[in-house]
């Protein structure tokens, strides 16, 4: 049974949190607004954050989490990995569990783990595991919805930005990357996306930076993710067949450090993806391709974040993991100069809508 009175009247003054959120991450980044309400909420409490390994990097040194627990997909999937996990959690005596992941198992492991308060949304048919639930909206931004389920435990909103936390050295490694890259404005391009129906072609990003330095006098660094070599080849081969001067090509070895790239950047352009979420979190100014996915429920809001997609594409938005047309139409149908335009407004001047 859920325990009686409000979450509020129920936990202590200084709870044991066990907040839930195992997704790729960026939308471990659009988690950090929550966790900010909830230690403003409780300053005494503990948070320990359940991420996945890949993910849990994005909120080292964060104020706001006292413990990472990084979990591979092994480690928590399966029904002994399900009943280690639940029992690892009994030991621990949370207060209160906030499952911001929309798994169903997420929601089972809090619910095994005995965590008397369990707040998250009613979703994948696991509502009745939790003591404190809203319905999903798909259509709403995700930070609104992870707001509204820590809403339920008495926490309220600290403000929607996301939150990437950076150090000095960090700092100082960014800029040894960028070492050699002109003194004009600077433009990061990052073409990559954990997934192939998210990219927009590399060869339209390579003619993108090739028109912004060309007319309109700035800079531009192509960024890739250590995995990305063939995007970065996709690049330089546009050049050379241009016969152009090959631009900057870096590889920063993990989000914190592309973070700290972007950060020295006047602009960053990017598909809707992890670094989508990295520039927002460290409040770099950008322009966010989106493909199949829905717009209002993944891109950052403001005036400095502007979304370009093929508005004349039917299927989408689709925000399906795999296309079965025979080309990607939502990516194949925004041109260059679509982007360029987006570019060029965030360069000059506060950006407008649109």
């Amino acid at each position: 049974m859920p325990p009686s009175g409000t979450p509020e009247e129920v936990l202590p003054d200084a709870p044991r949190i066990l907040v839930m959120e195992t997704g790729l991450l960026g939308e471990l980044l659009v988690a950090t607004p929550a966790l900010r309400a909830l230690k403003a909420r409780w300053p005494d409490s503990r948070v320990t954050v359940m991420a996945s390994p890949g993910s849990a990097i994005v909120l080292v040194v964060n104020p706001d989490v006292d413990r990472l627990l990084p979990l591979t997909r092994k480690e928590r999937s399966g029904f002994f990995g399900v009943m280690r996990m639940a029992s690892w959690i009994r030991s621990q005596r949370f207060d209160a569990a906030v499952v911001l992941h929309t798994s169903f198992r997420s929601a089972l492991i809090a619910f095994m783990g005995a965590v008397p308060v369990r707040a998250g949304l009613a979703c994948e048919g696991r509502g009745f595991l939790l003591t404190h639930k809203v319905p999903r909206d798909r259509s709403a931004y995700e930070v609104e919805e992870h707001l509204r389920v820590v809403g339920l435990l008495g926490a309220a909103p600290e403000g929607r930005k996301l939150a990437l936390y950076l150090t000095d050295e960090e700092r100082s490694e960014a800029e040894k990357l960028l070492e050699g890259v002109g003194g004009r404005p600077l433009v990061c391009l990052h073409p990559g996306a954990s997934r192939e129906i998210r990219r927009w072609p590399a060869d339209r990003f390579a003619e993108l930076g090739h028109r912004l330095v060309a007319d309109h006098g700035v800079d531009v660094a192509y960024v890739f993710g250590p995995a990305e070599r063939d995007l970065a080849d996709a690049v330089s081969e546009w050049y050379g067949s241009a016969g152009l001067r090959e631009p900057a090509l870096l590889f920063p070895p993990n989000a914190r450090a592309l973070g700290a790239v972007f950060e020295r950047s006047s602009a960053v352009v990017t598909n809707n993806t992890g670094p989508m979420h990295v520039a927002a979190a460290v409040g770099v100014p950008g322009v966010f391709i989106h493909g199949p996915t829905p717009v209002a429920r993944w891109h950052p809001p403001g005036e400095e974040y502007i979304p370009v997609f093929a508005d004349d594409v039917e299927c989408r938005p689709c925000d399906s993991p795999t296309c079965d047309r025979e080309s990607l139409l939502c990516m194949e149908a925004l041109s260059v100069s679509r982007v360029e335009e987006s570019v060029a407004r965030l360069l000059e001047g506060p950006a407008r809508a649109g």
